[in-house]
């Protein structure tokens, strides 16, 4: 309620200062924040979806919508207190009714916009005393997404449907063909709480980079078991398979969390629908295909540790659609346009793997592969990283977590670094957790190395900028991938540390390795206790290319 009071209380004072200016200049700054706001939205999602490839992609969309709106109306009171010096005047009732009738529309605009920006900052779900709409855990039939009844919802509702009118009219779009109401339906209930509601009560990502979610696929489903409740009948769906890369994955690329509140399907109609999933699909350690039910808020979807991408499938029933079709899926604030649907039957017959999207590319054995097993270990996850002995006091930009391993960064060291520094204070190997190993490859430049440099292979050299952004992974058996989460370059004076912060290693981030330089160089891999690894693959849009053969198995964890 403190954070309702505060909203209405700014919106009165607006509107109490504007009456005191008077009638005209209160219209004029009403049309400044229309039109800021207009804009604002208007270039919201293209400018803040290039900043979710950013480490404030947390922050992003809020920052861009209210720095915008804030720039564009200071911006717009400076052009027009230039141009129009002198104001109009009225009798003073008109003065301050017309003028606090104009000013409480300015208020509740303005207000409207940062209670909207409020819900796209990282945060928890619950920020001061205000919720707003959340998944319910007081419901059977979870996830049911419900109020707490904040009178401060009405001002962002008020907005949105403002704003979503205009867009209909004098504010419709040139290009795109589609408005801010067809594109973004219930905006006001997806701030308010929806967009933050992640893992751990906001501790996960309300974000993700648009280029992490590939193989979108859009499957009709007949029939399908929407509820885990004793006695309920299948029901028709919309499915939504796709693939996660590492990129979008959660705490420094470990793993991918998704709740039911994070993703929707958008209908194609002029009230366009918004629907949540209900269930969903995906591989498991044990089996070729899981199905779960979103049935608690504590129920989510969550990749299988290790692997460097995630297939899933999410379920919609049908009958909160209407008549209308799904149009645009979205998932942690970034919208995708849907393809066209194909037949989901194979769904329910064992086939969600495919059902999840196809491999970003066709698979290629390159022929001149050749065994690199003896080039492979399992280090104590203790060890002095590189070699030598590095002081968390002096890491310079390396990142660690609480136990010292590391977690992002870079840096480099000398080679000889002191061996008085003691156990607690040492920086150690790259960060893992329960059930996980690091593969250590030495990948130092030899004619009989790992074949991923231009010197070793012809492909790297001929394929030029998409062979530079190919990103370096093992896999297992089962074709699963682990990338390569970070690199230690040695040249005998210096060690060089370098972890991608949970992104997958691309061939461009290895330091350069010619023939004969005396380098050393340990690619290092996050894989699962227990894995049988068989390969080394460079991985790009037009193939998943196996440069060397692996033939080990992962120990268990020490």
């Amino acid at each position: 309620m403190i954070m309702s009071l505060l909203a209405f209380a700014a919106v009165l004072l607006i509107a109490y200062w504007w009456a005191n200016t008077g009638a005209f200049s209160s219209l004029v700054h009403m049309m400044c924040v229309i039109t800021a706001g207009a804009v604002a939205f208007a270039i919201w999602e293209p400018v803040s979806y290039r900043l979710l490839e950013t480490p404030i992609e947390g922050h992003a969309k809020g920052l861009v919508l209210v720095g915008t709106f804030v720039g564009l109306t200071a911006l717009l009171r400076l052009f027009t207190d230039k141009f129009i010096p002198m104001n109009l005047n009225f009798p003073r009732a008109a003065d301050v009714a017309v003028g606090g009738a104009f000013g409480l529309v300015s208020g509740v605009l303005s207000v409207g916009i940062m209670i909207i920006s409020m819900g796209y900052f990282q945060s928890t779900v619950t920020i001061g005393d205000y919720t707003g709409w959340s998944r319910r855990s007081d419901v059977p039939t979870a996830p049911t997404i419900g109020s707490d009844n904040a009178p401060m919802l009405h001002i962002a509702s008020a907005t949105a449907s403002f704003y979503g009118y205009l867009s209909w009219g004098s504010f419709t779009p040139w290009l795109g063909g589609g408005t801010f109401a067809t594109h973004s339906p219930d905006l006001f209930r997806q701030s308010a709480s929806i967009n933050r509601d992640s893992f751990g009560e906001g501790q996960g990502r309300i974000a993700i980079q648009p280029g992490a979610v590939s193989d979108l696929a859009l499957l009709d489903v007949p029939a399908a078991p929407l509820s885990g409740a004793v006695g309920t009948a299948p029901a028709a769906a919309w499915a939504v398979g796709f693939t996660v890369s590492q990129d979008g994955y959660d705490g420094g690329g470990q793993q991918f969390v998704l709740t039911a509140a994070q993703a929707r399907i958008i209908g194609n109609g002029k009230n366009a629908a918004s629907v949540h999933p209900v269930a969903w699909s995906q591989p498991t350690q044990t089996a070729p295909m899981g199905y779960f039910f979103f049935s608690s808020p504590s129920n989510m979807v969550t990749s299988i540790p290790s692997q460097g991408e995630s297939k899933c499938v999410l379920l919609f029933p049908k009958s909160e659609f209407g008549t209308q079709a799904p149009k645009y899926f979205e998932i942690k604030g970034v919208r995708y346009l849907l393809p066209a649907p194909k037949s989901g039957a194979e769904l329910l017959a064992g086939g969600a793997a495919a059902a999840a999207g196809g491999s970003r590319g066709k698979r290629i054995e390159d022929p001149e592969a050749t065994d690199i097993s003896s080039l492979c270990d399992f280090p104590d996850p203790y060890y002095a990283i590189g070699g030598t002995v590095i002081n968390s006091n002096e890491k310079g930009n390396l990142v660690t977590d609480g136990a010292n391993f590391v977690v992002s960064g870079e840096q480099k060291f000398p080679r000889d670094g002191s061996a008085n520094v003691s156990p607690e204070l040492r920086v150690r190997g790259f960060q893992v957790q329960a059930g996980q190993r690091i593969l250590r490859m030495n990948a130092s430049a030899t004619a009989e190395g790992v074949r991923i440099f231009p010197d070793l292979n012809e492909w790297v050299r001929s394929a030029g900028a998409e062979a530079q952004d190919a990103r370096v992974c093992v896999i297992d058996d089962a074709g699963a991938k682990y990338y390569a989460v970070g690199l230690v370059e040695d040249d005998g004076e210096w060690v060089f540390v370098r972890s991608m912060g949970g992104k997958p290693l691309r061939i461009r981030d290895i330091p350069i390795q010619p023939l004969g330089s005396g380098k050393k160089l340990f690619l290092h891999f996050r894989v699962p206790s227990g894995a049988n690894i068989r390969g080394l693959m460079l991985v790009s849009p037009s193939g998943d290319r196996v440069v060397n053969d692996i033939s080990v198995t992962v120990p268990k964890e020490q």
